[in-house]
């Protein structure tokens, strides 16, 4: 028993299975032969045109020049941070907050107030020096733990040898107190915590430096 029918049988009987003129069918098959090897050098010389002509130009001496100027303003751009802004340091000479710079000695917080003082046309920064009080303005402070400050202010005193606290009211009675609180959130920065003092709570933001102006040499 035979599953799949004989070939011939697929096949049509108006189509032979061959060409009728073999020398007529394989002379399409001779000239596309002929045209392939002569196209081919053809297509190969202009190949090798394109690969020989198409050469890289090496830049000039200006333009290295140029490109190493322009890289090491890129590096001086991102080593030198940029200026801060002129409006915020008015600002800040305008409604000037309280400003503390606190420090651990000998297991005790010490501390001595910063304020911004005239220095011709620019002000420059200047801390409080009592009377009756060290050289360098430093004072102990026993009564800052009452002050309820919330966090607690130990780990970032721990964690430096001075920290400057800027501080304004929460709730501002005057202008003044207003503009001073602004400051403190544009200049030093976002609150970080709060205190109570005289019955009055106040935000704080602590910072590494002082900003926008000098300090004493």
């Amino acid at each position: 028993m035979t599953l799949l029918p004989p070939i011939e049988q697929k096949l049509s009987p108006m189509a032979p299975r061959f060409p009728a003129n073999p020398a007529r069918a394989a002379r399409p098959a001779t000239a596309r032969a002929v045209l392939l090897i002569v196209g081919w050098p053809a297509l190969a010389s202009v190949g090798c045109f394109f690969h020989s002509t198409v050469k890289p130009v090496p830049p000039t001496q200006q333009q290295v020049a140029a490109y190493a100027q322009q890289q090491t303003a890129l590096r001086n751009d991102v080593s030198v941070p940029n200026e801060e802004p002129r409006q915020r340091c008015d600002q800040l000479a305008m409604a000037t907050p309280g400003v503390e710079e606190l420090r651990t000695n000998h297991g005790s917080i010490e501390s001595r107030q910063w304020r911004l003082i005239a220095n011709g046309a620019a002000p420059r920064w200047a801390f409080v020096r009592a009377n009756d009080g060290a050289a360098d303005g430093w004072a102990p402070k026993p009564g800052l733990d009452k002050l309820g400050f919330q966090p607690p202010l130990e780990p970032a005193l721990n964690s430096a040898s001075s920290v400057f606290l800027a501080y304004a009211p929460v709730q501002g009675e005057s202008l003044a107190d207003s503009q001073k609180s602004a400051t403190v959130r544009e200049v030093f920065g976002p609150a970080q915590g709060d205190f109570t003092w005289r019955g009055r709570k106040y935000s704080y933001t602590l910072t590494r430096e002082l900003p926008c102006f000098p300090l004493p040499q």
